[in-house]
């Protein structure tokens, strides 16, 4: 399996006051542990923006992609959140794949009076999904972009255009997409095995760079 490599972030907030405090806006960044990255030789370090597609009544909680990322997505035009970095290979080979985690929430039945006093039991989850999704061909790489569709599925590019750009192969808004792949719905989005190897990886991270926090 060809994947996409990505530099490791930690998510500092709980994501729901990140949400309500600035993730209704269109872009959203956070930050990574530049010592984490794992390149090739042939890689070119590219940005990662998350789009989501399911609507204002919907946001994408957390992503993760290659088990890197952490960052989330807005409800506001269809949404979109970046997280530097990360790196794909100079040429586009068939079979790359990226595994996707991903968290949605429900603001269907928000109420704003409740939220605005820091009571948010009125957002639901909306569920959690893992996808093992084929990277689309692209002629050079740009920024890799995750797109989230309603039904719990995702398509994954590289472009060097922007999500408004009217050459840009996905439409902006909310939509379905019968191309994605499907996600399969998970307890959770890492399993206690794998938990456990994050945190041995960050650790040794720590103990060989320092800590940045």
């Amino acid at each position: 399996m060809i994947q996409i490599h990505f530099m490791n972030s930690r998510v500092r907030r709980y994501w729901t006051r990140f949400c309500f405090a600035g993730l209704l806006l269109l872009g959203t960044t956070a930050c990574a542990n530049l010592n984490a990255q794992r390149n090739t030789a042939d890689s070119v370090p590219v940005g990662v923006i998350g789009v989501q597609h399911m609507g204002e009544k919907f946001s994408v909680g957390i992503f993760y992609i290659d088990g890197a990322g952490g960052t989330n997505v807005g409800r506001a035009g269809g949404g979109g959140g970046s997280v530097c970095c990360g790196s794909l290979p100079a040429k586009w080979h068939p079979g790359m794949t990226a595994v996707v985690r991903w968290s949605v929430v429900d603001w269907s039945h928000e109420n704003r009076a409740e939220i605005e006093a820091e009571n948010y039991t009125s957002i639901k989850s909306g569920g959690r999904f893992k996808a093992t999704v084929l990277i689309e061909k692209y002629d050079e790489p740009g920024r890799v972009y995750v797109h989230f569709f309603p039904g719990g599925k995702v398509r994954v590019i590289s472009s060097n255009l922007g999500v408004l750009h009217p050459d840009y192969p996905i439409l902006y808004g909310p939509h379905d997409d019968a191309t994605a792949t499907e996600g399969v719905a998970v307890e959770e989005l890492f399993s206690p095995e794998e938990k456990e190897e994050r945190k041995r990886q960050r650790d040794a991270q720590r103990k060989k760079y320092g800590d940045w926090r």
